[in-house]
């Protein structure tokens, strides 16, 4: 009986032990198990994270497009700044091109919320990717943000300076690959620095922006004139305007060097639709070019552009005529023998036409303030009036 007592003992305590170890085992395997849980949707988490981030840099183009004109996106878009802020500093190459792209879109809309973006710490960035190993379609909306950027208020202007930003543009220009559109950016965004004040512009140049600009000129100036040629060039022009106006105005030393290639501007056929537009950019610069000293104005008629200029003046477009009256204007402020030049190619015998033919009322202007810098000079000049039919 005793050991049968016994025996049950052991056994009672044998099972508790077994049970306790059992309950110990299976806490410790429920724990591992949670453990386990928990990284498979931290994990999760992430994967859910970066496939959707990435979905944004596959398709961040077609986002950009969905949002345009839906403010509630844009909207939306406004409040992710910050997170957009910290992809751009990731170094992750996808979430920096998909944050650049979404940036630059919000930085081209209506209300663009430039300070934001400056605040934000992302400027220096922006300058970071124009280097050579990123992408030209990051280096693209890179440098439509510091265009967008640079348009905005004097400021706004000094920050993508102060950070360096000049000397990348004048990097990609002189790029040699054929990436029209990323140099159609870049010369509009030297242009809309340069067109902030006469200090900017000074300082633009300084860094030899012009010699980089007048060779992208050059060199598709010759056929095939595609689109893309064509929308380049007139970038350009109206940049090498910019540069070549202002009060004061530029020293002549330093723009001189873009009459040859102003010649070819203005010989451009037909003077028309984007065509047009260049050569009226290329007028208006000899229209500020021309208005100096006689020694200015020698180098415009050394530059043989006076019988382009003359038989531009029978033109319908009103604009390039205009700024070619204000050039013959200039040059009528002259020395005796320079004048000679524009009557030997004709040029009282247009001013006749356009008063006698002309509609446009700021045309006719123009034309009776040549004829008035003309004839002030001395009564010789008030002979050729008359003679000519001017009164």
């Amino acid at each position: 009986m005793l050991m049968f007592f016994l025996s049950s003992q052991f056994i009672m305590k044998w099972l508790f032990k077994f049970d306790k170890d059992k309950w110990q085992k299976r806490q410790r395997q429920m724990q591992k198990n949670l453990r386990s849980m928990e990284s498979i949707r931290k994990i999760n988490r992430e994967l859910i994270l970066f496939f959707k981030r990435n979905h944004e840099f596959f398709h961040v183009e077609r986002c950009i497009e969905d949002a345009a004109g839906d403010p509630i996106a844009i909207q939306k878009m406004f409040d992710s700044i910050p997170v957009m802020a910290s992809d751009l500093m990731s170094g992750n190459e996808s979430f920096q091109f998909a944050a650049t792209a979404r940036l630059s879109f919000l930085l081209s809309t209506e209300n663009p919320p430039i300070d934001v973006v400056i605040q934000s710490g992302v400027v220096p960035h922006f300058v970071r990717f124009l280097n050579e190993q990123y992408g030209l379609q990051h280096k693209l909306y890179s440098v439509r943000a510091l265009y967008a950027i640079g348009k905005g208020s004097l400021e706004q202007a000094v920050v993508v300076i102060k950070h360096g930003a000049i000397p990348m543009f004048i990097r990609l220009l002189c790029c040699s690959e054929e990436c029209y559109q990323l140099k159609e950016l870049v010369a509009a965004a030297l242009g809309s620095l340069a067109n902030q004040s006469p200090d900017f512009r000074d300082y633009v140049l300084q860094f030899g922006t012009l010699t980089p600009l007048l060779s992208l000129l050059d060199n598709h100036l010759e056929p095939p004139m595609l689109h893309e040629k064509i929308a380049l060039l007139r970038t350009c022009s109206n940049t090498l305007a910019i540069f070549c106006q202002g009060n004061p105005a530029p020293s002549f030393n330093q723009i001189r060097s873009a009459l040859p290639i102003l010649r070819r501007l203005i010989h451009l056929n037909p003077p028309v639709g984007v065509i047009g537009e260049v050569c009226e950019d290329a007028c208006l610069c000899l229209s500020y070019l021309s208005n100096g000293s006689a020694e200015q104005i020698q180098a415009l008629i050394d530059a043989d552009v006076c019988a382009r200029l003359v038989m531009l003046l029978g033109l319908s477009d009103g604009k390039i005529v205009e700024h070619v009256l204000r050039t013959v204007g200039n040059i009528f402020k002259g020395v005796d023998s320079q004048i000679q030049i524009l009557i030997n190619n004709g040029v009282f015998f247009r001013l006749n036409a356009i008063l006698m033919h002309g509609s446009n009322s700021s045309v006719l202007r123009k034309t009776c303030s040549a004829i008035s810098t003309l004839t002030a000079r001395d009564r010789n000049q008030i002979q050729v009036g008359i003679y000519y039919g001017f009164v």
